[in-house]
């Protein structure tokens, strides 16, 4: 993929970025100027020989047996030469910056699952600006990319774009970014896992079983964690619950705390007694957290973020779990996001038609029969579910204008395009028949990109196993027709959890209302959810219909069905104050 957008553009002005490392070519010019990270946790080293220049910050694993590797000249060279070798060898989170000083070129690799978002820039004297918040690469006024925020107003998705700012741009997840000394930047994809087993059938009945799963789990939390203490978010489902078991496993249950943080007004306030019972079987320090803060409420700062999220609508819910975790500050903060995507919950129509492709009728009749159950449907209308699928690119495929609040500007220009990563998987492999599985990496990626922009709740950062390579992976070679059965989906991880417990609340059926905190939210701040809404950048674009928005407002605040729509208006509202306020989150 060729990076056109930021040749020309703002981003070709010499500004020199304080604080840099600088790796250099032969003749003592700057190849690139590199911004370490303020996070003390993520170490680096720079050094430089006869033939190369390299900076690598963060830590390495080996695939097979899970050693660190510390990082040196043989990794730079390995990087340089194989990046597609060096993924399918090691996985961490880490950032490769490596300079060939005789041929001029430059390569940027990171962890393909996003762990170290890479954000960059070029400057006139040809050297490359990299950092790991896009913050420290632009002014306090930078130019928006209107077709991103727009994509995102109508989608929930900026598409392909990595950024919504025109000034940087992010190095997409699974590619490296190749820098030639003449000519125009390049990025290929080096990460290519297997989406169907690929270790025989003992080893795939081990991990779809669920006996091999929580290894693999307690590997990654480990070399997540490494030698510091962690808070457990702890809501008693299924991801948070496996996490509470394999740091039990793991020998960490004394130094570790759950907590459970919600609205004590909220519908869902139950949660917590599951977390209790949960932390008390391992042995596990528990805290209650009561956030008494609505959503939508005005917050005090707003951060500067790459691109929208709809983590912006509870900026003053974030900010007081934020500082209720001020005592926990040598802590880590570990997260059980995105287990839901990888092991399918809720489990699509289409795997039944997966198990079709791999010629296991009895299990596809089985299927339908399961997902009929689950959604409480028609065998026919699952099965007209199942074909509709056959057609997915996005991740969020029901996400579209609601009730007229958009105006033509807003829908016009070309479609929303998917994530480089899936597009390049999905003309890869063969999937056109396989729409469960298209499914399951459509929505492992969207969580995957969520990891840039998702709240630091900590100061150490967040640690969120699910979404590291070894565990996306097994997930990835997992059919998907085996991750679901009768009233229960994540089975494997379910399975592994109960037979290394005897927990019976893994399998509760009722999971609480969620969304009957958004009505109460916008009730309790109207006045500033309309200020926001209808004031701003997407108002004066010519986005939205002010008096069609204003209705729905008005809707969601006496708690009609909820419109997702002024959700991410909201939030493009908000992303774009952040930055024109100059305010840094935390």
């Amino acid at each position: 993929m060729q990076l056109a957008r930021l040749r020309p553009g703002p981003a070709e002005r010499h500004v020199p970025l304080p604080g840099a490392v600088v790796l250099r070519g032969l003749d003592g010019q700057p190849a690139a100027r590199i911004r370490p990270e303020a996070n003390g946790d993520r170490r680096h080293v720079s050094d430089q020989s006869e033939l190369l220049a390299w900076y690598v910050s963060g830590r390495v694993f080996r695939k097979d047996d899970g050693r660190e590797v510390l990082p040196g000249l043989a990794l730079a060279r390995l990087a340089l030469e194989s990046p597609e070798r060096f993924v399918q060898q090691y996985w961490g989170h880490y950032r490769f910056i490596v300079h060939d000083r005789w041929c001029g070129a430059t390569l940027v690799l990171c962890d393909p699952c996003g762990h170290c978002p890479t954000y960059y820039r070029f400057c006139r004297d040809g050297a490359v600006h990299v950092a790991s918040d896009p913050a420290a690469l632009v002014g306090d006024d930078p130019t928006f990319d209107s077709t991103a925020l727009k994509s995102f107003l109508v989608h929930g998705d900026v598409g392909d774009v990595q950024c919504a700012l025109y000034d940087v741009e992010r190095l997409p997840l699974g590619h490296a970014l190749w820098i030639p000394e003449r000519g125009a930047p390049k990025t290929r994809v080096v990460w290519w896992p297997e989406w169907q087993p690929g270790g025989g059938a003992s080893e795939a009945h081990e991990m779809t079983s669920g006996t091999g799963l929580l290894g693999v789990l307690r590997r990654a939390t480990e070399r997540c964690l490494g030698d510091r203490p962690a808070v457990l978010e702890l809501s008693g489902d299924v991801e948070s619950t496996s996490l509470a078991l394999v740091l039990a496993q793991s020998g960490l249950a004394d130094q570790c705390t759950a907590v459970s943080h919600f609205d004590p007004a909220s519908p869902s306030g139950g949660e917590s007694h599951h977390a209790g019972s949960v932390a008390r079987h391992v042995r596990m320090a528990f805290e209650r957290l009561d956030i008494a803060c609505a959503a939508f409420s005005p917050p005090t700062d707003i951060p500067r973020l790459a691109r929208p999220t709809m983590h912006l609508c509870m900026l003053a819910q974030l900010d007081a779990v934020r500082e209720r975790l001020m005592p926990y500050r040598e802590h880590r903060l570990v997260n059980g996001h995105g287990g839901d995507a990888v092991f399918l919950a809720p489990p699509p129509n289409g795997a039944l038609l997966d198990a079709c492709a791999d010629g296991q009728w009895r299990r596809a009749l089985g299927a339908w029969r399961d997902l009929a159950i689950m959604q409480r449907l028609p065998l026919r209308s699952v099965a007209w579910g199942a074909f509709g699928q056959l057609r997915q690119r996005h991740a969020n495929p029901l996400a579209a204008t609601q009730g007229g609040l958009l105006t033509a500007a807003a829908c016009a220009g070309e479609p929303c395009r998917g994530e480089p990563l899936a597009r390049a998987w999905l003309a890869q492999w063969s999937l056109k028949m396989r729409p469960g599985k298209r499914a399951q990496i459509l929505g492992t990626l969207g969580h995957l990109r969520d990891i840039e922009v998702h709240p630091s709740l900590a100061l150490r950062g967040t640690a969120f196993p699910f979404l590291t390579q070894p565990v996306v992976e097994a997930g990835f070679a997992m059919p998907t027709y085996r991750l679901f059965n009768a009233m229960h989906n994540r089975l494997p991880l379910r399975r592994a959890a109960y037979l290394a417990s005897g927990l019976t609340n893994l399998w509760r059926h009722e999971n609480g209302m969620t969304t009957g905190g958004v009505g109460a939210g916008v009730a309790a701040n109207l006045r500033h959810v309309e200020e926001v809404c209808l004031e701003g950048y997407c108002a004066a674009s010519g986005w939205i219909d002010r008096d069609a928005c204003r209705h729905a407002i008005g809707r969601i605040a006496h708690h009609h069905l909820e419109s997702t729509t002024i959700r991410r208006l909201y939030a493009v509202e908000m992303f774009v104050r952040g930055w024109r306020q100059g305010t840094r989150g935390a």
